[in-house]
């Protein structure tokens, strides 16, 4: 499929946001990220990569806790790249020495899945020393290479006003054809880099089962302990099917012939693991809105069930994915909902921007015909209407604030 450079490079050292901090660096098993920081330094960047998985690394440190500059002779910037550290006893201890310790000209960027991004929600010892990055599934705008400052809210100049700003960034003709390209591979192959490249349907297949089987049994072990995996496997099969819709916690319980408390652990185990993410309902403007249920989708949209459903997840993935990279970045909040009231209208994807609401979207997979009960909702919450559909060729003005726009091309302005 061709080479790309991943576009969290474009601000991973931004002085502005990492000078004087280790840089951490989470993400889905098999995303890249090692590669990412092998490839720094094949690049030209002078440093050591070291992996905690190899016991000469392991025994290195024990014999010198500052192994990895031996054989650093020459001045300047260093770069030491540590790969899952994290599933090191006591691992927060070491890093917090080498950073109170070494010459700040010696960059660390640490590397990790669940554990690495978990640790922040407890009193750790690294506050003020380290900022967390995210590397998600492959977007169309970085198979494109299109440096982020020309996608949408690239610019804080555009957070001032959003809707302008993406009308006129989805109104650009220039590279519409390889915007569909790209949607196409993502569409069949998922956001993971492998099986992306290979191309391969059979690999897909094989790739698929062989993912599921090690984030359910060896990554869920490691990360809480569970031995008995049968209830994760019961529900990571039932999902595919209930892609899209909000989840009850509840009747996935009985389905699994489980306790409520025991679902609704595992879904978050799952969600540490990277395999799942959640929308929670928005109420803040609405009387009659649903409060309880979230929404569930795959962080690779190709484990959902059927075509309608990958879109679904296709759509949600790439909206996460980009709130996810300007709260990175720095340049504000962004947060991904879903609306739905008591009279059963409903709005597939709610973007608020530093608390506020800014754009409703709705995913058709073919459909080009806007009902008018979730327009009005989206009215009620000050909003415009975005209804994006899987079909090629397809962009209707039908008002100022409501648009259908085929799903690649609002892809390609997000990053």
């Amino acid at each position: 499929m061709g080479e790309f450079k991943r576009q969290i490079g474009q601000y991973l050292w931004d002085p502005e946001l990492t000078e004087g901090r280790m840089v951490f660096l989470a993400g889905p098993r098999q995303v890249g990220k090692t590669t990412y920081a092998r490839g720094l330094l094949a690049s030209g960047t002078t440093g050591a990569y070291f992996s905690w998985d190899n016991p000469v690394v392991r025994n290195a440190y024990r014999r010198d806790p500052f192994f990895f500059l031996a054989g650093r002779h020459e001045a300047g910037r260093y770069l030491v790249v540590f790969d899952e550290i994290h599933k090191r006893h006591r691992w927060k201890d070491i890093l917090k020495g080498i950073y109170d310790t070494v010459d700040r000209d010696c960059r660390l960027l640490v590397t990790g899945s669940a554990r690495l991004e978990l640790f922040r929600r407890s009193g750790d010892s690294l506050v003020g020393r380290y900022t967390l990055f995210h590397l998600l599934p492959l977007s169309s705008s970085e198979l494109a290479g299109t440096p982020l400052d020309r996608l949408w809210l690239g610019r804080a100049a555009d957070w001032k006003n959003p809707w302008p700003a993406l009308r006129r960034r989805l109104d650009q003709p220039s590279g519409a054809a390889d915007a569909r390209r790209h949607y196409d591979a993502l569409f069949r192959w998922g956001g993971l880099p492998e099986p992306f490249v290979r191309g391969s349907e059979r690999f897909l297949n094989k790739w698929k089962t062989d993912y599921l089987s090690l984030l359910l049994t060896e990554d869920l072990r490691d990360l809480t302990g569970i031995r008995a995996v049968d209830t994760a496997e019961k529900i990571a099969l039932l999902l595919p099917e209930r892609i899209g819709s909000p989840l009850s916690v509840a009747g996935l319980a009985r389905d699994v012939e489980t306790s409520f408390p025991t679902v609704k652990n595992h879904l978050l185990q799952l969600r540490k693991l990277w395999l799942l993410f959640a929308l929670r309902p928005y109420s803040t403007r609405l009387a009659r809105a649903v409060r309880r249920e979230e929404k569930w989708y795959f962080v690779n949209w190709i484990h959902a069930a059927d075509e309608a459903r990958i879109f679904e997840n296709l759509v949600a993935a790439a909206l996460q994915r980009a709130c996810t990279v300007w709260t990175d970045c720095g340049l504000g909040r962004a947060e991904l909902w879903y609306v739905r009231n008591f009279d059963g209208v409903e709005i597939d994807f709610l973007l608020t921007l530093d608390g506020r609401p800014t754009l409703a979207v709705e995913a058709k997979t073919a459909d080009t015909r806007v009902a008018a009960p979730p327009v009005r909702l989206a009215e009620r919450l000050g909003v415009p209407y975005l209804q994006v559909v899987h079909r090629p060729g397809i962009d209707l003005r039908l008002a100022d604030r409501c648009r259908v726009i085929s799903a690649d091309r609002l892809l390609a302005a997000l990053p």
